[in-house]
């Protein structure tokens, strides 16, 4: 049997985050792939319809599972109509949230939708395509945690307990290895550590897709996956996914004592709560490494935060943006608009707040709609949205107000943001060394910083003393290299990518710069055997796509 999972998005072809697969495919065909089944992935994102027809025309999939999310759910109908129309006996099997939480009106709507995973996948989806292909056209009714018809009505099976241990799946990285338009030096940054949240925001439907148990991988399986990929792929930059990574302080402080420990050397960024955080937890991180912290604000106002269901106040989100500041983490946010019952006075209750809180950075976005969250399911009950809105709807994102009041509101909020973010070095970055002990980071941090306002020779410093420090770390190296080569300092900035490469030898863009700056002297063998080197990575990287 070949199994093919994918996600498919006629949009998403330039956005960052959406052209990328969601985390929880590579965990499911590499969960299939260690129980000996035939499975790969495949990024349809932003590909046109003719090439997404010749690959399903050449995969001939028996089963193709389609991570469906709310924003991509005609897609993907889309995409089961056409491996109907290729393969009427291809099973077509519907996973993620929003086909979790609209599973009745989906396979009430779309014949092509032969199944609905519901919730967690890898066991579900494993004993679907386990079972003979002719119980797989009808009588699912023994998997547990899935949706189906059969004698036309839809059944749903008995839930399926979850995972326990989480340390027993694969890591996610082994099921992207081999796919189809995969590119794993930016899918593979992105890592997701648990499985659930504490909150029971209004907004969210995390809940109820995972269940109300918080799981948690343990400090030595997230490091060993972080050493695999930087050791095959040469990352060292990563971005941590979890709705909220800091929910078990004892964990964040053992994976942080791991990194330092096994000397990995990396950057990472993570999304945490604002009552979830305290400033010894926070130094820890920032000595491991740790960039950027992205946390859900939301709004300034109490009245909007509990409509919301945040159970979290102002003063706790002043208070823990001061403790981000002062640890020299970088600090993001995000925020909502169009909240019902917002107007000009709590929109100025959170300008106020955001002056407090002095980010360096932040995204605002309309309060949306999504099924399985408490928002949808009591504006239905309230008769202000009909039942089958998702389906009947032509528009990705189905927002709760569309006045002007949102948009002008957003504006406000980014120019607040913008005009009170830290803009001196004394406000982050150096400060902090003398309480977490010394990280790169805060090297890096101030260079950056240095550079931006010209002064190259103090960024170089901030470098050096990285390099002075752990020989061993390859920011040092990779930061000397690009700020000399940008300097026209060739020579030097060849030692430092060397350096780089004998440290991290599959990192890429370290061979591309030594190809770059030597393709111009006369090192011809070191300049052929670099060439070599990036030709080898890029085919490794691109092995099995189209």
């Amino acid at each position: 049997m070949k199994i093919l999972i994918c996600s498919v998005y006629a949009a998403g072809g330039d956005d960052p985050f959406l052209s990328l697969l969601p985390v929880g495919v590579g965990s499911l065909v590499a969960f299939l792939r260690r129980n000996d089944l035939e499975a790969k992935a495949a990024n349809l994102m932003g590909l046109s319809p003719h090439l997404i027809r010749k690959i399903l025309a050449r995969e001939r999939p028996d089963l193709l599972g389609i991570s469906v999310m709310t924003h991509n759910r005609h897609d993907a109908v889309r995409l089961a109509e056409l491996a109907k129309e290729l393969n009427p006996d291809c099973f077509v099997v519907f996973g993620g949230a929003h086909a979790t939480h609209r599973c009745r009106e989906i396979l009430a709507a779309y014949p092509a939708v032969d199944a609905i995973v519901l919730g967690e996948g890898e066991e579900s989806l494993k004993e679907l395509a386990q079972l003979p292909a002719k119980k797989r056209g009808g009588d699912l009714h023994q998997v547990r945690g899935i949706a189906f018809r059969h004698g036309g009505r839809v059944v749903v099976t008995q839930p399926r307990p979850l995972v326990a241990d989480l340390d027993l799946l694969p890591h996610a990285y082994e099921g992207f290895q081999g796919g189809i338009n995969i590119h794993p030096r930016r899918q593979m940054e992105f890592l997701i550590t648990s499985r659930g949240c504490p909150a029971a925001c209004t907004f969210c439907s995390s809940p109820n897709f995972w269940g109300k148990s918080l799981r948690f991988r343990s400090p030595r399986s997230m490091v060993a996956e972080i050493r695999a990929i930087r050791d095959r792929y040469g990352l060292i930059y990563f971005s941590i996914r979890d709705d909220t990574f800091t929910a078990d302080r004892k964990r964040v402080v053992e994976f942080c004592r791991l990194l330092l420990e096994e000397r990995l050397f990396i950057l990472w960024n993570c999304q945490s709560r604002v009552s979830a955080v305290d400033e010894e937890m926070l130094l820890w991180m920032r000595r491991a490494g740790c960039d950027c912290i992205q946390y859900g604000v939301e709004s300034g106002s109490p009245a909007l935060l509990g409509i919301l269901g945040k159970r979290i106040t102002p003063d706790q989100i002043i208070s823990a943006a001061r403790m981000t500041r002062r640890v020299g983490i970088r600090l993001s946010i995000y925020l909502m608009t169009g909240i019902p019952g917002e107007t000009g006075e709590e929109l100025r209750e959170t300008l106020r707040v955001l002056e407090g809180v002095k980010a360096d950075d932040g995204q605002v976005s309309p309060l949306a709609y999504y099924p399985g969250t408490a928002l949808h399911g009591e504006a239905v009950g309230r008769g202000e949205l009909p039942a089958d809105l998702f389906e009947r709807s032509t528009e990705e994102a189905l927002y709760v107000r569309s006045d002007p009041f949102v948009a002008s509101a957003t504006r406000r909020m980014l120019e607040k943001i913008k005009s009170v973010a830290p803009k001196e070095l004394s406000q982050r970055a150096c400060s902090p060394a003398s309480k977490a002990g010394y990280c790169h980071a805060d090297n890096i941090a101030a260079g950056e910083l240095l550079a931006e306002e010209g002064d190259f020779t103090g960024a170089e410093q901030q470098y050096l003393e990285i390099t002075r420090r752990e020989p061993d770390n390859p920011w040092g190296w990779l930061l000397l290299g690009e700020l000399r080569q940008e300097s026209g300092r060739r020579g030097e900035a060849l030692n430092a990518f060397r350096r780089l490469t004998e440290l991290v030898p599959s990192h890429l863009p370290a061979w591309e710069a030594l190809a770059e700056l030597l393709g111009s002297g006369g090192e011809r063998s070191e300049a052929r055997r670099c060439r070599e080197a990036v030709r080898r990575l890029t085919e490794s990287d691109h092995h099995g796509e189209s």
